[in-house]
């Protein structure tokens, strides 16, 4: 046991020996140093840093509202004044032809145009004397009322489209239908201008918008077209009046006219029913009335037979002809009956060939 004791430590001496022999003295070594390296940090944009200290600030002044709001003072509105050099773009000059021109129109818009009453409510200006006012309310309608016939050409043009309604409507048929213009205007204190051109003429008029008053319907009078009216009205008259005595010539042949005979004598009655001219043509007798005959009551055409009784015959009439399909020696106009009646007394006279 003993033996064995030193045997081990001797082979633990040799083996450190061997040891200490094969590698350098941990005396003799230098020592580490060991440095801790923090871990890279990810590079960030100056616009990102400065949004999130924006959004940071702001989170903070929501979870502190008193306090924001004690910072936030009404700041003064600083005056803007133009920079002293500023000089204002001129008026431009008008000329004296232009200034005669401006003048004048001024005298038409502010002239006064009195509107006088019309049926239906009317209101009715003198169209061409100053300028025509229409006053209208929100929730109202008003209209303006063209010439029975007038026909509008393209769209009415206002200078307020926003706030001004326009719309055209149409009453009646035929030529006499009548053109009108609806105006609604949406709020009050409202002052704009409108311009209608139609066939005939163009309309130029203000339009006033008031919280109450109103024109329901305005109309024009046309007094340089009334005297032209009826001249017109005379013309066609006379027109329609020349076609049908045209019209009577060509119905007889170039043989009736020849032989037409125009000896007739006319007695008794009045201008209303004595014929104008009496003849025939050798087979028809013609009896030619006044035109106004045409408007009243028209007399019956009788023939007297060689007993002095009155006979009916065949007749027609044709505008102011009476047109009979025989040739009779004696013959009466006779309007009314028994005493009362008027009686205009037609004789025939003997031809040249008779």
């Amino acid at each position: 046991m003993k033996y064995s004791t030193i045997l081990l430590a001797l082979m633990f001496a040799a083996n450190a020996a061997a040891q200490s022999a094969t590698s350098p003295a941990t005396s003799q070594s230098p020592p580490v140093s060991v440095k801790r390296i923090p871990p890279p940090q990810p590079t960030t944009n100056p616009t990102d840093a400065a949004l999130r200290k924006r959004v940071t600030d702001d989170l903070n002044a929501l979870q502190q509202p008193q306090k924001a709001t004690a910072t936030l003072a009404p700041q003064p509105v600083k005056d803007v004044k133009a920079p002293a050099d500023f000089r204002p773009k001129p008026e431009m000059p008008l000329t004296p032809t232009a200034e005669a021109a401006v003048l004048l129109s001024e005298k038409w818009l502010t002239e006064t145009s009195t509107p006088t009453p019309g049926k239906d409510g009317r209101v009715i200006y003198s169209y061409g004397s100053g300028l025509p006012t229409v006053v209208c309310a929100p929730l109202r309608v008003c209209m303006v009322e063209l010439q029975a016939g007038e026909r509008l050409v393209g769209e009415p043009h206002i200078g307020d489209s926003v706030r001004w309604n326009i719309s055209p409507a149409l009453f009646g048929k035929g030529d006499t239908s009548t053109t009108i213009i609806v105006i609604k205007p949406q709020e009050t204190g409202l002052d704009t201008n409108l311009l209608l051109t139609t066939d005939r003429r163009a309309y130029y008029m203000r339009l006033v918008s008031k919280p109450d008053d109103y024109i329901a319907r305005v109309a024009f009078a046309y007094p340089d077209d009334e005297l032209a009216d009826q001249r017109w009205k005379d013309h066609l008259a006379r027109q329609e009046q020349e076609q049908q005595e045209a019209t009577r010539i060509a119905e007889l042949s170039p043989t009736a006219i020849e032989s037409m005979n125009f000896n007739y004598s006319i007695k008794g009655g009045n201008a209303s029913i004595r014929p104008l001219q009496v003849f025939d043509d050798g087979q028809k007798t013609y009896i030619r009335m006044s035109p106004d005959t045409q408007h009243r009551e028209a007399p019956v055409l009788v023939v007297v037979g060689s007993d002095g009784k009155a006979e009916m015959l065949n007749y027609r009439v044709k505008g102011d002809m009476y047109i009979a399909d025989r040739i009779f020696d004696r013959a009466q106009l006779v309007l009314g009956a028994d005493k009362k009646a008027k009686k205009v007394e037609i004789t025939r006279g003997k031809t040249k060939e008779s």
